[in-house]
């Protein structure tokens, strides 16, 4: 399903949606087994399991109102009614980490904008996707009661987030690891053409007639070249860099859109709204932790990938040097305050 099809007959219910990471949280440690120590006889009360609910995405229920929500009513060694302190060094607890699901760019009907969604990942999970990457997330979907927007609002809403199971990555189906019998035997096959480059560049864009030399370009930028690491002194890279020159009309935009279409890791973006902080990274405020964190930029989530920039000719000076590092070192420097 695509997440603006997600309805309340969806609720608590296992579901399958496909998307681009936009962002991810650090990992936090989340309270499973809670234990509790008596402040009158020092006795250890325990284990008591948090349930999911209590502490769940909702904003206005934290690690402590949890805490505080499963603690017993009576000790038993003093028979006394408390008061009890969590116990933080035998407490049981789960990595947990949030992700934000943004809507497959190609997929969004004319004249919306993509819709996001909260994923929750737990345990083994974490780390599981990087943000630019598109992922498909079997998962429940489920909700939780947001103290801020009832607040707002006057009557009880609920916040929802996808609690995921299983995550599969898009380019996971086209890598080595993936390989049948029989694609390999097609793909040594096609090794032993003496006219495989012809192939392949005829393949590229094959709606678009003639442009022989742009096409070669073209594939030997999405294939790449061998980098060679000297004695590891110093690094030759294998990149091809590709700067298309031509006159309005004769298919650039195309060529480039067939390109992001094939690549299985591609960050399309245009010269007059690219930036430089657009193209390399940004800060801004993590909701969870009110931290500053950096967000990558258009050249971050293509690493490993091909990155596309339209009307090259219409972007700032200052903001074309800041490719010339990522094009040459393959690394992005940052010189923001604090960080």
């Amino acid at each position: 399903d695509s997440l603006r099809d997600l309805r309340r007959s969806h609720l608590d219910c296992l579901v399958k949606v496909n998307g681009v990471v936009t962002r991810r949280s650090a990992v936090y440690p989340q309270l499973k087994m809670a234990y509790y120590d008596c402040i009158r006889c020092k006795y250890t009360l325990g284990p008591f399991r948090i349930e999911e609910t209590s502490n769940s995405s909702g904003g206005s229920t934290g690690g402590g109102d949890a805490s505080e929500l499963h603690m017993p009513n009576s000790c038993a060694g003093c028979d006394s009614e408390g008061p009890f302190r969590l116990n933080a060094t035998k407490s049981k607890y789960r990595n947990y980490q949030r992700v934000n699901l943004q809507e497959t760019p190609g997929s969004v009907p004319p004249g919306r904008v993509p819709r996001s969604k909260e994923v929750i990942f737990t345990n083994d999970l974490i780390d599981a996707a990087r943000p630019g990457e598109e992922v498909e997330i079997t998962g429940v979907y489920s909700h939780s009661y947001d103290y801020h927007m009832t607040q707002r609002s006057g009557f009880p809403v609920f916040a929802t987030f996808i609690s995921s199971n299983h995550v599969r990555k898009k380019e996971d189906a086209s890598s080595a690891a993936n390989l049948t019998e029989a694609d390999r035997a097609q793909i040594l096959e096609l090794a032993r053409d003496p006219k495989i480059g012809d192939r392949i560049v005829r393949s590229i864009a094959p709606s678009i007639y003639g442009h022989k030399e742009v096409k070669m370009a073209l594939a030997m930028s999405l294939f790449g070249a061998v980098p060679k690491n000297v004695d590891d002194k110093h690094r030759i890279r294998g990149d091809v860099n590709v700067l298309l020159l031509g006159d309005p009309g004769t298919a650039k935009s195309q060529m480039l859109k067939y390109a992001e279409a094939t690549a299985p890791r591609a960050v399309y973006s245009t010269g007059k709204g690219a930036s430089a902080v657009g193209l390399t990274a940004s800060v801004h405020k993590d909701p969870m932790t009110k931290e500053w964190t950096l967000e990558g930029g258009a050249l971050v989530l293509a690493d490993r990938g091909v990155c596309l920039i339209d009307e090259f000719d219409k972007m700032n000076e200052q903001d074309r040097t800041s490719i010339h590092e990522a094009m040459e070192q393959q690394s992005i420097s940052l010189s923001k305050a604090g960080i």
